[in-house]
């Protein structure tokens, strides 16, 4: 139950207080300075009643200020935010929960802060258009009124108090900020639940209960009805239970890692555009040294299939500037036939190529060309980066651009053999690149930020991941002995994204869970996430239905899907588990990741892994069937 206290204070100005005491485990309304007893009340400590002191919570933020409609945020790609904490000097759980929607800085400033360290702050934030400002503990009266006037007149800010509102309603203030949110607790779950607010994980329903000061009255209280971008709540809200779906994840995790299938994992459950369940497992290698982080980064393997190559084409063809049914030739002029060249390849269509059913092998080892005697070439290889050798393929090891050529050709020369069947094959996700470049004349990788990762506010979904993080963040992979011997860790394991300088459609991003269900959510509701419409509907339906089912293919266009006929296969033919839709689609990759959508209950599942650490050699995770395991325990749980 939630209770509204008035203390006077400061003379006759009137005091705001929205909240909850929690005493010995259960939810206990304060009337004044006297507590209900325990008793009397039906809440204990469930998770029915951490359910509903959310919703309570959730109901009672208030949104005063929304200048030109600010809030929900929009353009991530536009905005370069400070995460600002007063009175507070450590990260806090607003800082950490606007860094769940986009690449934030963290700044603080301590209760009592000095002049200069308001001096010091303006220089730190002159770079900054946008200013995020939690207020959880105010002493420093006479400082405070120079901050607030700063962040209302020099600059754009949301102002989230956390704090008594009876400072605010002392100060004469001159000017407004751009979004003030009252949230009058300074606890976790209002700091949580405020920032989820201005990035539209949650809607904006709550009404001041009585007079704040002269500008803000009872009943005050802008309204946001929907939210647009994922919400980060328990299972309960769904509609399950937490204890067991824990319970069940735990223990399939735990046994992966008591086998060693692989050193550490996340893994990420969304339900309903809702985080119900994120957690990481173990340690980055086997000797235990850096324990896994909920932020960190995973070489994705072929699940940058999807999240890579596929979003430029799923754009180019939602544009109309690709035609499925025509052949890829018309956008790799390499496959065209040529005076003294037939190619075989001139009129394999852009349907057939990613249904992988275009004939392409598998696979070509690339990268063996390079050697001499299992070692470097010096005719390829180059310790530095210069003009000639701008393809890194590990730190300390360039390969001169014109290799692309030679994988060209390579491909070109290969033979058709299977044409009409399905057969699994990087090779079309290899040349994708050069595709969304010929046809969109902007480069691939640029192609696919502007579009895509950084509108999504995906910092974390990245290729090249040592350009932007410290390789602490970064999981190694394979302790290369074969071809760049070395430990690779933020260099793409696999080989044929390496000698493409770790930039390919196959494989090469880097992705954090969080950053990667962003993508996976914007695919899920059909091409429409923050707000935002990616690609149109009818763009997904096609890219995610069966393409080939005649020809005993399940995929979909670069899209893996469940095997036809999955519901009457038994349970241990089924892929990739037998409890999945039709309607469901999705990818895993070498490294030991795996992502899955299943519209028909609006279920999303990420699990990253380093299984090839320190050696590919390791194949537990598929004998103990790791990833499909806790699918299925998912889906249990649903149930």
């Amino acid at each position: 139950m939630l209770v509204i206290c008035l203390k006077s204070k400061w003379r006759s100005v009137f005091v705001l207080r929205v909240g909850l005491v929690f005493l010995l485990g259960s939810v206990i309304p304060v009337f004044g300075n006297v507590a209900v007893p325990k008793d009397s009340l039906k809440s204990r400590n469930t998770p029915e009643a951490e359910l509903k002191k959310r919703q309570e919570i959730e109901s009672s933020i208030t949104l005063l200020e929304n200048r030109n409609h600010l809030i929900p945020l929009d353009r991530l790609d536009t905005l370069k935010i400070a995460a600002l904490s007063v009175g507070d000097i450590n990260s806090t759980e607003f800082q950490q929960m606007l860094a769940n929607y986009m690449k934030v800085d963290f700044y603080n400033l301590p209760e009592n802060f000095t002049e200069k360290d308001l001096t010091d702050l303006k220089m730190k934030l002159a770079g900054y258009n946008l200013v995020v400002a939690g207020i959880h503990s105010i002493t420093n009266t006479y400082g405070f009124k120079p901050l607030i006037d700063y962040l209302c007149k020099e600059k754009t800010s949301v102002i989230s108090w956390f704090c008594e509102s009876g400072v605010l309603a002392t100060l004469k203030i001159s000017e407004k900020p751009a979004g003030l949110i009252a949230a009058f607790q300074n606890d976790s779950l209002s700091q949580s639940l405020s920032a989820q607010l201005i990035f539209g994980g949650i809607g904006a329903k709550g009404k001041l209960p009585a007079d704040m000061n002269q500008s803000y009255k009872k009943g005050d209280g802008i309204t946001i009805e929907k939210s647009f971008r994922l919400k980060y709540t328990i299972p309960e809200e769904v509609g399950i239970n937490s204890a067991s779906l824990k319970n069940d994840l735990d223990s399939i995790v735990k046994e992966a890692l008591e086998k060693k299938a692989f050193p550490g994992c996340n893994v990420l459950v969304a339900k309903d555009g809702k985080v119900i369940f994120h957690e990481a497992y173990g340690y980055h290698t086997f000797e235990n040294r850096t324990p896994e982080r909920k932020d960190d980064l995973y070489d994705l393997a072929s699940v940058t299939k999807v999240s890579g190559g596929l979003p430029g084409i799923l754009k180019l063809y939602d544009e109309g500037k690709i035609d499925l049914d025509k052949p890829v030739s018309t956008y790799f002029p390499d496959w065209k036939n040529r005076l003294f060249h037939r190619s075989d390849k001139s009129d394999v269509t852009v349907r057939e190529l990613y249904a992988h059913q275009s004939g392409l092998v598998p696979f070509i080892g690339f990268w063996k060309k390079t050697l001499i005697e299992g070692k470097l070439s010096p005719k390829w290889y180059w310790m530095q980066a210069d003009e000639k050798h701008t393809l890194c393929v590990a730190p300390g090891i360039y390969l001169d651009k014109r290799f692309q050529e030679t994988v060209n050709r390579e491909i070109r020369k290969a033979p058709l053999k299977t044409r009409g069947k399905y057969v699994y094959s990087d090779l079309p996700l290899v040349i994708t690149p050069q595709i969304v470049k010929n046809t969109s004349g902007i480069d691939f990788q640029e192609y696919v930020e502007s579009n895509f990762y950084r509108p999504l506010g995906a910092n974390g979904l990245t290729y090249l991941p040592l350009r932007k993080f410290s390789r602490d963040r970064i999981v190694p992979t394979e302790n290369d002995q074969y071809y760049r011997f070395q430990q690779l860790q933020g260099t793409v394991h696999d080989e044929s994204a390496a000698v493409l300088g770790g930039v390919s459609g196959n494989a090469g991003l880097f992705a954090s869970a969080n950053d990667l269900a962003k993508l996976m959510q914007m695919y899920l509701q059909m091409g429409t996430y923050g707000g935002k419409q990616y690609v149109s509907e009818a763009t997904m339906k096609e890219f995610t239905r069966v393409q080939f089912p005649q020809n005993k293919n399940r995929r979909g266009l670069i899209f893996d899907k469940p095997s036809l006929n999955n519901k009457s296969l038994k349970p241990a033919n089924a892929y990739p588990c037998p409890e999945v839709s039709d309607e469901s689609f999705g990818h895993s990759g070498y490294t030991g990741t795996f992502v899955w959508m299943d519209p028909k209950c609006n279920l999303m599942y990420i699990f990253l892994c380093n299984r090839v650490y320190p050696t590919r050699n390791n194949n537990l995770i598929g004998s103990l069937n790791v990833r499909t395991e806790i699918m299925s325990a998912i889906y249990r749980n649903m149930k």
